[in-house]
């Protein structure tokens, strides 16, 4: 078996359109990352934030490499910068062929500081935080979507 490998990476989005359209874009990304990442065992989490998607993939590192190349190539994304990409104990989002954090106007993390200082270690720490942040936002919505469930399952 090899080891689990795991890469968290900032995008720009190159999508042109109306909030309807973008939110419609992710909402296919998303659908083929889920589709095609369960038949791979790649799992992961897409945050938009801010005009950038912030991903992070894991899986076997031959797949997760195949992926992000893929990744590079598609229109959708511009000015790619990996923050972090190393050999991880366990996975963040084993649930999910693509865990999905959500949508914001103003991008939560500093890239233009990251980017532009070229710190590999400033790099790594903001690759870090940036699965910390998508774990909790996963985890909340999954709390969230529970209780709505739970209040449902009430009223009916």
């Amino acid at each position: 078996m090899s080891e689990l490998y795991q890469i968290s990476y900032i995008s720009k989005n190159t999508v042109l359109g109306t909030p309807e359209q973008l939110k419609a874009q992710i909402e296919d990304i998303l659908k083929k990352a889920q589709k095609n990442n369960s038949i791979l065992n790649i799992s992961g989490a897409l945050l938009y934030s801010g005009g950038y998607f912030c991903q992070v993939i894991e899986g076997e590192q031959n797949d997760i490499e195949k992926l992000f190349k893929r990744i590079q190539m598609d229109s959708r994304h511009s000015d790619i910068t990996v923050l972090c990409s190393d050999f991880v104990v366990k996975r963040c989002f084993s649930n999910w062929g693509m865990a999905f954090a959500g949508i914001e106007d103003t991008m939560r993390f500093d890239i233009d500081g990251v980017k532009n200082s070229k710190d590999g270690l400033m790099m790594k720490e903001t690759g870090k935080n940036m699965i910390n942040v998508l774990e909790d936002l996963i985890k909340h919505q999954e709390i969230i979507s529970s209780v709505r469930g739970s209040l449902k399952s009430i009223t009916s």
